[in-house]
């Protein structure tokens, strides 16, 4: 089975062109190129090396053809080695005017060899401006899963539910593994994992520096020849979740929202995850005693519902996100300076009954409040109830 990330070389000769602007583009002498997949027959992004010998994703080539000769070749250079097109074309000579001189008319484009899984000729004519005349195909891989990632969003008021929403939220993953083996590692919103075609059912493990999540899927094999460039191939479809410990996890839906149970070529989105927001996050913003933030160097944050200090953010800051006590009704933080002194800041609030998706448990917070007065420590009106991305809950003038 063939594997994507083609790396790839475009070589075709040229020829001088008049110079007069008059006679500009009298010849239909530019070819295009397009990369598709077999099967669905959709548009196959590649990776093609640029001018700069840096791998860039294209989905199209185009260039000029020799109008001084009759065949003309494209060199590639993936993974497997190196593979070419060759073909040839029709070249009539037509007088134009003394000033311009000749136009070559270009046509009956036609594959004259190759070693691709598949090539057609979509359009016989080369043009004078670009456009699609040979696509090449590679077969479809089967194997592989798709899995985006995504924040739950919602804007609330303590009492209602307004906006919600997700987007697209990138991950860390220190490793993701099969039953078997590591298979991915790195920074990613979209992860692509290849499947067992030997087997019915897989089980990933994904691993954070701060979770670990296992899900475990069923799905169906079909063996058989669909397309004949690609002989005999297994297909994956029925894919069913078994047991999974995100937050929230669906089916990926395609343009009819249908849920997307087969791997597809070019992969389309087969899971979604989606993470639940974090409502008990308070955000603390040290100012000016004239409004305008300040920055600060912490040594450290503790607090009495956690053990040991809370790790710090980018610092020297103006703003610290803290979390409060999910279990209680009240939280304190000693935020202690890096000329040793502190502030403590106590607060109140009311865990309403009220959650911000019903895959998600922990409470809306609101009626935020100081639990005990503090002449630089308050809460703005508008920051009573807590939200996720936060704001401003508690300000600390540091003058």
């Amino acid at each position: 089975m063939r594997k994507p990330g083609w790396f790839v070389f475009f070589l075709i000769l040229t020829a001088s062109c008049l110079d007069d602007p008059d006679c500009f583009q009298l010849h239909n002498n530019i070819l295009g190129v397009t990369f598709r997949v077999i099967g669905t027959g959709q548009i196959d992004s590649l990776l093609l090396k640029d001018s700069t010998n840096i791998f860039k994703p294209v989905t199209s080539l185009s260039g000029e053809l020799n109008y001084f000769e009759h065949e003309g070749t494209l060199s590639f250079e993936d993974v497997e080695g190196p593979k070419f097109l060759s073909f040839g074309y029709t070249v009539k000579n037509q007088f134009i005017s003394e000033e311009c001189g000749s136009s070559f008319v270009l046509s009956d484009l036609r594959i004259l060899e190759h070693d691709f899984d598949s090539v057609r000729v979509s359009n016989p004519t080369p043009t004078k401006t670009g456009g699609p005349n040979i696509e090449i195909y590679r077969c479809p891989e089967t194997d592989i899963l798709t899995i985006d990632f995504n924040q739950l969003l919602a804007t609330t008021n303590g009492i209602t539910i307004t906006n919600p929403r997700s987007s697209f939220i990138s991950h860390a993953f220190e490793e993701i593994t099969n039953s078997e083996d590591s298979i991915f590692s790195g920074q990613a919103a979209t992860v692509k994992l290849p499947v067992d075609l030997s087997k019915n059912d897989a089980t990933f493990i994904f691993k954070t520096d701060i979770s670990q999540d296992t899900v475990v899927l069923r799905y169906n094999r079909v063996t058989e020849e669909r397309y004949k460039p690609c002989g005999v191939q297994t297909f994956v479809n029925n894919l069913t979740i078994g047991t999974h410990t995100f937050d929230s996890l669906s089916y990926g839906l395609d343009e009819d929202f249908e849920p997307v149970r087969s791997l597809l070529d070019p992969q389309t989105a087969n899971l979604r995850v989606f993470d639940c927001p974090q409502t008990n996050l308070l955000q603390v913003r040290f100012k000016t005693s004239t409004n305008t933030a300040q920055t600060v160097t912490i040594k450290s944050i503790t607090a009495g519902h956690i053990t040991g200090n809370l790790p710090l953010g980018p610092n020297p800051t103006s703003v610290v996100i803290l979390p409060v006590d999910l279990e209680s009704d009240a939280s304190t933080f000693v935020i202690e300076y890096d000329d040793n002194s502190t502030d403590t800041v106590s607060v109140q609030y009311t865990r309403t009954a009220l959650t911000l998706f019903n895959a998600c448990p922990d409470p809306v917070i609101n009626n935020l409040r100081e639990a005990v007065e503090v002449p630089n420590i308050t809460v703005p009106a508008n920051g009573t109830t807590l939200q996720f991305p936060t704001v401003p809950n508690v300000e600390i003038t540091v003058d």
